[in-house]
């Protein structure tokens, strides 16, 4: 395989959006002989992504794009095939709607071939609204991707939580292929469409951090993520509280499974669906009897609103997987490439 980055733009009917983030794109001061490419995985489209990705490129672009279908929709499965695709030594995931600064490629190449254990880094993502945002989303933007992701560049791979977000996701292509060899499988779907599902990139980070890869953050490495007037709204904001509760049993899970803290110190009980499920229903219960107006009228603005979206989707989240808790945990836990440790670690 061939040095460089393979940048990956998953799109789903991105004809509006692809024209500015390609631009961007096209903007990139490379050094000479670090080579790059771009890959647009049109993931099952009914407008014209396809022709606006190819229109737009310059012909004197300094990267060769290229166009690949992916029919089965889910941003998991295109990100999969663009990981398949990819002909140089580093991925980086830029959606549709990221801006990259100018100096994107070579910081990123620098990052992953200054510190041969590094199997993910990321950056800072700056807003970029439609309309000036109401009041309430600086207290959420993170659930936006937006904002710092670490609270100081550097090796983050001990940090808890979920590590790195989706948008701006760098990886190496070795690490992330041979996971997909040891048969890693997203269990959780990812965006289709509308819904607001989420959580395969938590999934490929844990994954990756679980096979002894070194994770790098980077406040120097800026994109800026454009968000239209449709997202600000507050009908938005509750769907996509409630799709991040849904993932947080699914994440939780797999911090169980692979005995991370801060729950490695548990006993077994205290990892069971039992025990996550009357804990969630413990704090639904508990924000319905503190702020019952909010939590049906659900006012902009208001946090217990918010809280009651995440929370309602956590619970509706564990009661689907009621008899199947303990089981997908087990699978997690003796999946392959939970037990192969890179060769840089």
């Amino acid at each position: 395989m061939n040095g460089g980055v393979s940048v990956i733009i998953c799109c789903h009917n991105s004809a509006k959006r692809l024209p500015e983030t390609l631009r961007h794109l096209a903007a990139q001061q490379v050094p000479d002989g670090l080579p790059w490419e771009v890959l647009v995985i049109d993931n099952a489209s009914m407008d014209d992504t396809a022709e606006t990705a190819l229109r737009c490129w310059p012909s004197v672009a300094l990267a060769p794009l290229r166009v690949v279908s992916e029919p089965q929709a889910g941003l998991s499965h295109a990100r999969i095939r663009g990981i398949q695709e990819a002909r140089h030594e580093i991925i980086s995931f830029i959606d549709d709607d990221n801006w990259v600064s100018t100096d994107w490629i070579k910081r990123v190449d620098a990052i992953f071939v200054n510190c041969p254990e590094i199997g993910a880094s990321g950056g800072r993502i700056e807003a970029v609204c439609e309309i000036t945002p109401p009041d309430w989303f600086e207290s959420i933007q993170g659930y936006y991707a937006v904002g710092r992701q670490h609270l100081r560049s550097g090796d983050i791979t001990k940090t808890s939580g979920t590590l790195l977000c989706g948008a701006g996701l760098n990886l190496r292509t070795a690490a992330v292929r041979k996971l997909l060899d040891n048969g890693f499988v997203c269990m959780m779907s990812d965006r289709k469409g509308n819904l607001l599902s989420t959580g395969g990139d938590t999934e490929i980070c844990f994954a990756l951090r679980e096979s002894g890869w070194r994770f790098w953050y980077d406040d120097a490495l800026v994109l800026r993520h454009f968000i239209p007037k449709e997202r600000l709204q507050w009908s938005y904001a509750l769907r996509l509280m409630r799709g991040m509760g849904e993932a947080s049993a699914l994440f939780e899970l797999y911090l169980f499974a692979l005995n991370r803290p801060p729950f490695h110190a548990r006993p077994a009980w205290k990892k069971s669906w039992l025990f996550s499920a009357l804990k969630a229903l413990r704090q639904l219960g508990a924000v319905i009897l503190s702020h019952p107006s909010d939590c049906f009228r659900q006012p902009e603005g208001s946090p217990h609103a918010l809280n009651f979206k995440m929370c309602s989707g956590r619970w509706v989240a564990l009661w689907a997987l009621c008899g199947r808790y303990k089981k997908l945990g087990e699978e997690i836990r003796r999946s392959p490439w939970v037990h192969v440790k890179s060769k840089a670690c």
